[in-house]
């Protein structure tokens, strides 16, 4: 009987979330970017439910860790605060599934970001965030009102779900750019310019755009792979799932190069 006690409680040594400075293995972003995937993870697979009660945890495990003193700006703690609200409300509220995991997502990518030091997650929609830009270019090209709306309407779905996360890592000037520019595009006044001062619109768009993801540091990725993963249809969890692997493989292989050699 000893022994299976003793089994039990090395497992849930394992299983539970190992306290704040254990070991000095662990900060406190570093557990709190843990507890906001776990969640965004139980999303993923449809339950909800467990989603939100971890949502709460986190709720608690921020205050206690002092986390809030840790944050940079008021914008940070405003970021974390409303899509966290909204991602615990989107758990149970009457919407689709794939909206509930976007509200997470979103939440994620926000506590990524102000964790991170490099190749925050929310840059590897870039090429999501362009494919639907071109998309909405080529409707205007060709003077398509109907499809420009529906690739409009898929762009800003796409920007605003990493928008939280932007107004932490890019500088205030850029991300004003964009919006005034998506404000812009959908204004009903657009469709009153002539065919070249929409070019203009468009091509000053894509260049502000470009300009907010070239602006922060990112590790290498395969293009391709990311590519394929968004063509079908995946775009969130795919490009998050793939992402987030290569980037908690690197920083092992980082912390095993600064190990001292026996």
């Amino acid at each position: 009987m000893k022994r299976i006690g003793l089994a039990m409680l090395l497992s849930l040594a394992f299983l539970w979330p190992a306290p704040i400075g254990a070991a000095g293995q662990t900060n406190g972003w570093e557990q709190l970017d843990d507890i906001s995937d776990e969640a965004l993870q139980l999303a993923k697979n449809g339950r909800f439910a467990e989603a939100k009660e971890v949502l709460r945890y986190f709720s608690e495990r921020f205050f206690a860790l002092g986390a809030k003193e840790r944050l940079k700006s008021a914008d940070e703690l405003r970021a974390v605060t409303v899509t966290h609200e909204q991602a615990v409300k989107a758990m149970t509220a009457p919407i689709s599934a794939e909206d509930k995991v976007a509200a997470i997502t979103q939440f994620r990518l926000v506590v990524d970001a102000i964790h991170s030091t490099y190749q925050p997650l929310w840059t590897e929609m870039e090429p999501a965030v362009m494919e639907a830009f071109a998309a909405v270019e080529k409707a205007a090209q060709q003077g398509e009102q109907k499809a420009y709306a529906a690739a409009l309407r898929q762009l800003l779905d796409r920007y605003t779900l990493i928008e939280p996360s932007v107004k932490i890592d890019v500088p205030p000037d850029i991300a004003t750019k964009v919006d005034d520019d998506l404000e812009a595009l959908q204004a009903a006044a657009f469709w009153q310019r002539s065919e070249d001062e929409q070019r203009e619109q468009l091509a000053d768009a894509r260049q502000d755009l470009e300009a907010l993801f070239a602006g922060v540091k990112k590790d290498e990725a395969d293009p391709s792979l990311i590519w394929v993963m968004i063509s079908t249809g995946g775009v969130i969890v795919l490009t998050l799932t793939y992402v987030g692997w290569r980037k908690y493989k690197g920083e092992k292989e980082e912390k095993r190069a600064r190990q001292p050699e026996d």
